[in-house]
């Protein structure tokens, strides 16, 4: 037997104890006042006693089983709890494995979206590349384009397809 088990039964006779003593001292009671009781009276009584006893014991019994029941629930109760904890341990390791994939992510759409060269086509000038959105968005940059690509711009008026330029990024 468990402490627990070991403690409700001793819980269990103690109450069967004073629930007796009480259902004695109310009947002794009368009796004290009289004096004489026949043997009719007092196995009535008895039996009475016997009978309350017997009620008593089958409540005591009825509430040991309802205290495992309750046990059985708490102890479900807190494998499911378990259960769920692992669950949320699994899923923060998920998470931050995704968070760091994320980041990765982030960083290689940023290097797409903003190209670090870029790719003279026809029609092109310093002024139009620099007002596309996925290289400054503002036309009044085109100086920094120059300026990172002076080796390969003679002059800023006349770019040519298929060059490639650098772009800085701030």
């Amino acid at each position: 037997m468990t402490g627990k088990e070991m403690s409700m039964k001793k819980i269990s006779a103690v109450l069967s104890a004073a629930v007796m003593g009480v259902m004695v001292a109310g009947i002794a009671s009368p009796a004290l006042a009289q004096e004489k009781m026949t043997l009719e009276e007092w196995q009535a009584a008895l039996d009475e006693c016997n009978r309350r006893e017997a009620a008593a014991q089958s409540q005591i019994n009825d509430l040991d089983q309802q205290i495992a029941d309750l046990q059985r629930q708490i102890s479900d109760v807190d494998n499911q709890i378990s259960s769920v904890r692992q669950d949320i341990s699994g899923l923060n390791q998920q998470v931050s494995s995704t968070q760091s994939e994320l980041t990765q992510v982030k960083e290689i759409l940023e290097t797409v979206r903003f190209p670090e060269m870029y790719t003279v086509i026809r029609g092109d000038c310093l002024w139009n590349i620099a007002k596309k959105d996925y290289i400054y968005n503002d036309p009044f940059q085109w100086p920094r384009i120059y300026e990172a690509n002076k080796d390969k711009i003679k002059d800023p008026d006349l770019i040519y397809p298929k060059q490639e330029f650098r772009i800085i990024r701030p």
